[in-house]
């Protein structure tokens, strides 16, 4: 009775130690297979950061999602199989993370080329925008500058005419060039422009060969009218308005009349 019971004890101690040297071994063997997993892991993360010349940083194979063998994969590998030869379930783990490696290396490729080649078309929108903008101001510039100048030019005109104006009802003198006690038709034109930086010839055909000329029909104010059947004998300055300013007679002195009073033999400027 005493040996029929002591050795269904040994019995029940031997199949206990057996279940728990299996599971001792497991264990090992899940270890061993973790720690060749990690061993290639790291390899494998040398290795491709060589192969990209280091233009992917390393922490993309350092955060390799480890979890993707989990433990019941390693003992599904190591266990389930024949464990008197590791090689195959080594080999295994070892294309399992090289699978995964090259797949994250050319998502992470695919992603960066993708990334960059918008990078490159939002710079190239931008740059775009900017010289649009640019030459936009350029031509606001331009214009803004032609307005001014096209205003200046005109206010010029139109301060010759207005001073010439003040001398109305002044003496006719022939030869004279006095604006108060008297000038003649070009010594009038002569002196007025004289005023504002400009030296007209003498006399009245000198001025008109000496102009630049026009034609009526662009006629401004500041201009000169000139008139002369055989030749030109007389100047006088156009205001605006179809009216002329001059020296006319010494009957009628310095008057405004209109600008056709007698047939224009020609236009001239020497203003811009």
């Amino acid at each position: 009775m005493c040996n029929k019971f002591n050795k269904i004890v040994t019995n029940e101690d031997t199949n206990r130690c057996n279940r728990q040297t299996i599971k001792m071994d497991r264990r090992r063997v899940a270890d061993f297979l973790r720690g060749v997993f990690m061993f290639y892991k790291k390899i494998a993360a040398v290795v491709m950061s060589v192969v990209i010349a280091g233009s992917v940083p390393c922490t993309v194979f350092a955060d390799t999602d480890v979890s993707a063998v989990t433990d019941g994969e390693v003992e599904e590998l190591s266990i389930e199989e024949d464990f008197s030869d590791g090689t195959d379930s080594i080999s295994a783990l070892a294309n399992v993370l090289a699978d995964k490696t090259v797949s994250d290396v050319a998502e992470y490729q695919e992603a960066k080329a993708e990334a960059e080649e918008i990078a490159q078309k939002r710079l190239e929108a931008e740059a775009a925008a900017e010289a649009a903008r640019k030459a936009e101001e350029e031509r606001k510039a331009a214009e803004e500058a032609a307005r001014k100048a096209e205003e200046a030019r005109v206010a010029k005109r139109q301060e010759i005419a207005d001073f010439a104006l003040q001398f109305v009802g002044n003496p006719y003198v022939y030869g004279g060039t006095s604006l108060t006690n008297g000038a003649d038709c070009s010594g009038f034109v002569m002196s007025v422009f004289s005023q504002f930086g400009y030296e007209l010839p003498r006399v009245a055909a000198a001025q008109c060969a000496a102009s630049q000329k026009k034609s009526v029909e662009d006629i401004e104010v500041g201009d000169l009218v000139f008139y002369g059947d055989g030749g030109i004998d007389h100047v006088a300055l156009y205001i605006g308005d179809g009216k002329i300013v001059h020296a006319s007679t010494a009957a009628t002195g310095i008057k405004v009349s209109d600008y056709n009073y007698r047939a224009p033999a020609a236009v001239g400027t020497f203003v811009e």
